[in-house]
């Protein structure tokens, strides 16, 4: 019988796959290239955001309203970058163009990491935290402040205080304006619905201490809460008090301009929810001069002077730094 010899694998020579995409040839196929061209070179000449420098965008966003550039800043990947690389130019322009009276009423508290290391020490410890009087009854409507995040410093205190109190003035506006009465917590209760709230305005007044453009948001929801409280407290028979002067005008720039124009103080801190049916244009930190025919800020939030006297007092109440 025959041999049959084993074929070597290796000594056959590889196949060369020359398969390819077929080409697409037809007058369908050239017409539907043509026409994709033409919508591309269209989309590219129409000019939008996006395509725009970034110092043309930056500058752009600096005449925006805070909530709109938040908004904006969700919209893309770009755009988020640019915010979040840039808050700090775009907050504090928003702020000196729109809300430079407000600004001053609604001051920031200093943070803890801006003071002095032996400083802070002073500031934790548990004899001066026993020392704050203001701190032993929280209020119902805003959380207390972090000592491990804010100065504790009388007008810190003050300052964060305000802050969380028009937040929570804003959630309520629509009650108010429709005569739906506020609910009543009972004492010595602390039901979910309020402590969500109170964290939620907590979480805000903290993300403006590390960010601009959150503090020029905050101002504009205030702005906005204190346009209709004028408002409404105009229609308010009952209410015989001095009303802020605003016109229609006034309220549609979106700026706090207005509110230099002479009115009622607004020194009284609202320590129920309840003060809210009568509170009007809660701007706080501020008196009229008469003399001067001008307001007077810094008059009740001063973290120099405070934090002085707190490094002046520490022997009297026995801390050591």
């Amino acid at each position: 019988m025959p041999r049959h010899v084993a074929n070597n694998s290796d000594d056959e020579e590889p196949l060369d796959d020359k398969t390819a995409a077929l080409q697409l040839r037809s007058k369908r196929t050239e017409r539907q290239k043509k026409q994709q061209a033409r919508r591309d070179r269209k989309r590219d000449a129409i000019m939008s955001l996006t395509k725009l420098p970034t110092e043309l965008l930056i500058e752009t966003f600096t005449f925006l309203r805070p909530g709109d550039v938040l908004n904006l800043s969700r919209a893309c990947r770009r755009f988020r970058s640019l915010v979040d690389a840039n808050a700090n130019v775009i907050g504090n322009a928003i702020i000196q163009q729109r809300y430079p009276l407000l600004a001053q009423c609604l001051v920031l508290p200093k943070r803890l990491a801006d003071i002095e290391p032996s400083a802070r020490l002073l500031l934790l410890s548990e004899r001066r935290q026993e020392f704050l009087g203001i701190q032993r009854k929280p209020y119902q409507h805003l959380r207390p402040p972090d000592k491990h995040l804010i100065c504790t410093c009388l007008s810190c205190i003050l300052a964060w205080n305000n802050l969380c109190v028009v937040l929570d003035f804003a959630h309520w506006q629509t009650h108010l304006e429709t005569g739906e009465p506020l609910p009543i917590i009972p004492r010595g209760t602390t039901p979910e619905w309020n402590l969500s709230l109170v964290r939620r305005n907590a979480d805000f007044v903290q993300a403006a201490l590390q960010n601009p453009l959150w503090h020029a948001r905050i101002l504009e929801i205030h702005l906005g809460s204190t346009i209709r409280a004028i408002r409404r407290q105009g229609k308010n028979k009952g209410n015989k008090r001095k009303h802020v002067d605003m016109t229609d005008e006034d309220a549609a720039q979106d700026t706090d301009t207005f509110l230099s124009k002479s009115g009622p103080l607004s020194l009284e801190f609202p320590y129920l929810r309840d003060e809210y049916h009568m509170l009007e244009a809660y701007l706080p930190n501020r008196y009229w001069k008469k003399s001067e025919e001008r307001w007077i800020y810094g008059t009740a939030v001063h973290h120099d002077r405070d934090f002085a006297y707190v490094i002046q007092s520490k022997n009297s109440i026995g801390i050591k730094r």
